[in-house]
């Protein structure tokens, strides 16, 4: 009985002294959920998920589940967009999924949600980062009306001609809460040569805009991640 325990023991010691395995781990670190009717009536979740691991993490895929006042299921949608794929230790994107809300007499308004996103470990693939500064726009003339935009100077810090620059363009509140999230992509065409620069932007929904200044929210500050996936 002795030597089991003693065995027992050595395996424990043993155990507790191998190393744990690295890997990526994707840790939500925000979200929000609105629900914006137009012609349509639409609900958007947005998150912001960070590598807190210690190898790189591909963002693999999300579920979005809409609930009505009994916690009745009202739609759901695993359609995930507006994300930088790859993510290195300590690098985090923002996140969007969407889907129209059919409305009808049998059907429960909208009143909680359900996030899910899982991310997978891959040394398969990687994306380069570029620096990007980035400003908020409200208000801009664009002829006979105004629009609302966001913009990001992104810069080719690299010593390469670098081709298919994404950018994710989150739109933040004072407190840094995302209130809205959109993205752009540049063309295989349009190369930007080392040391220089190009300004991209995304439109805002008027949609949007108009909600959050019924609700007086007010848009502050941008936030942008300028990669190219390699």
């Amino acid at each position: 009985m002795k030597k089991v325990i003693s065995m027992l023991l050595v395996l424990i010691l043993l155990c507790a002294t191998v190393p744990a395995l690295a890997a990526g781990k994707l840790s939500t670190t925000q979200e929000n959920f609105w629900v914006i009717s137009s012609y349509w009536t639409y609900a958007y979740a947005y998150a912001k998920v960070e590598n807190v691991g210690n190898k790189p993490i591909n963002v693999n895929a999300g579920v979005l589940e809409v609930y009505d006042e009994n916690g009745d299921v009202i739609t759901s949608s695993d359609y995930l967009s507006t994300y930088a794929k790859c993510l290195q230790p300590g690098e985090y994107t923002y996140v969007s999924i969407s889907k129209e809300i059919e409305l009808a007499e049998d059907v429960g308004k909208p009143d909680d949600y359900m996030l899910t996103i899982t991310g997978k470990t891959d040394d398969s693939s990687s994306t380069l980062r570029l620096p990007a500064e980035s400003r908020l726009s409200l208000g801009e003339s664009n002829g006979y009306w105004k629009e609302d935009y966001m913009y990001a100077t992104v810069t080719n810090n690299t010593d390469d001609i670098v081709y298919n620059i994404s950018t994710v363009f989150a739109l933040l509140d004072e407190e840094g809460k995302i209130l809205y999230i959109a993205n752009d992509s540049l063309y295989n065409s349009h190369g930007l040569t080392p040391g220089s620069s190009i300004v991209v932007k995304a439109e805002i929904s008027s949609s949007f805009m108009d909600y959050f200044s019924a609700k007086n929210i007010k848009p502050t500050t941008v936030d942008v991640i300028a990669y190219v996936d390699k």
